[in-house]
């Protein structure tokens, strides 16, 4: 759960029409990544390519009047989340909702181990009741995520941006959810590390509005400006 908590009035980011964006960064590369390993749950810190992508994630970052930043308790997400924070001023509160899908014993097998597993297919098919071997559901992810999501809204005023560092299957399972896609198709939604994804929520926070997915660049600013 989370480690600082501040709790508002639910009506706060529903307060005349304010939209409250909220920004879903998902870390820079590991070694693991490299190695094309999935990474899970395991700690493995971002590599020097991976601080670099967080150095220039602050930069992007910086004059967007960013409010609050959560991230997942894993060591590569926090080292992002604290570059991040390190750069605006801005304390981290962890929140361990947002911690990666659980990959159970397909942890640390490369992805072509994993397809030719037995579950994969069953699992690719219907990813929100069929867990991954040993591990956990997209159902479960979305349930835990989405609730992180929502009490940050709360904690929030109506208008503020939202950092939250958290990785690739909990962002494509909350893009997936918030634009009302079927489960199975978030393998579609790409994401590179070192990008972000933003939600633009007003009155309803089930649905949002999706203004980027995988975003890099420093034009950040300007999409946010744009609204």
């Amino acid at each position: 759960m989370r480690h600082r908590l501040i709790r508002r009035s639910r009506s706060c980011y529903r307060a005349a029409g304010l939209e409250t964006k909220v920004l879903l960064i998902y870390p820079g590369p590991t070694d693991w990544h490299q190695g094309g390993k999935l990474l899970g749950r395991a700690d493995i810190a971002l590599n020097a390519t991976g601080r670099e992508h967080a150095e220039r994630l602050a930069g992007w970052l910086e004059g967007l009047g960013i409010g609050e930043i959560l991230s997942s308790p894993l060591v590569r997400a926090l080292d992002t989340a604290k570059t991040i924070g390190n750069r605006l001023g801005i304390e981290i509160a962890r929140d361990h909702r947002l911690i990666e899908l659980d990959l159970g014993r397909w942890q640390s097998k490369t992805m072509a181990e994993v397809m030719a597993s037995d579950e994969y297919a069953a699992f690719l098919e219907d990813p929100l009741r069929v867990e991954a071997p040993g591990g956990e559901t997209f159902q479960q992810v979305k349930q835990r995520a989405s609730a992180a999501l929502e009490q940050a809204l709360e904690d929030n005023p109506a208008g503020a941006t939202i950092a939250v560092v958290t990785h690739a299957r909990v962002i494509r399972v909350l893009l997936a959810h918030y634009l009302g896609a079927p489960p199975a198709t978030y393998h579609r939604l790409r994401l590179q590390p070192g990008s972000v994804s933003v939600l633009a929520f007003t009155h309803d926070s089930h649905r949002p509005w999706v203004l980027a997915t995988g975003w890099m660049g420093p034009s950040l600013s300007q999409l946010l400006a744009a609204r």
